[in-house]
């Protein structure tokens, strides 16, 4: 691994340990557990505090081990596989907003609602999610197949 992997390696682990320190203070005091985290937090697949007590730790663990390993390949294509099941994840979320009757995110909560009111916005997250899926898809298959190479 080059310097600068290291170095963006370990920034992101970082980051993800002393989030997740924080999501445990937050999430202790039970007002804050379902709040929104920290921008940050959402490149490591965390939208409200209480994810990023699992996802906190797990981000620092694969990054720990990537540097152990001296493998930002491994990291890669951990983050594509991680944001692939993620995505499929939220895609059912969306659907599942959408056709169950009790909503737990109102359409004029979102800023897309300016553009695809009503109903729409939740397709729109649908299909949003689903086109990472699709990337995340296309990048896990060529970095396992980068991956498998050095073996």
């Amino acid at each position: 691994m080059s310097y600068w992997q290291i170095i963006a390696i370990a920034i992101f682990g970082l980051i993800a340990f002393v989030t997740f320190i924080q999501s445990l203070i937050k999430c202790r005091t039970h007002e804050g557990r379902m709040g929104k985290p920290y921008r940050i937090c959402e490149l490591y697949g965390s939208f409200v505090w209480a994810d990023h007590i699992v996802f906190g730790v797990f981000w620092s663990m694969i990054a720990f081990i990537s540097l152990l390993l001296q493998d930002g390949i491994f990291f890669l294509l951990t983050l594509s596989l991680f944001w692939l099941v993620r995505s499929i994840g939220e895609t059912i979320y969306w659907i599942l907003q959408q056709f169950l009757p009790r909503k737990g995110n109102e359409p004029d909560k979102f800023w897309i609602n300016k553009i695809v009111p009503g109903e729409g916005v939740w397709f729109i997250h649908q299909i949003i999610w689903q086109c990472i899926s699709v990337v995340t898809l296309l990048t896990s298959i060529y970095l396992t197949s980068l991956w498998l190479s050095h073996f």
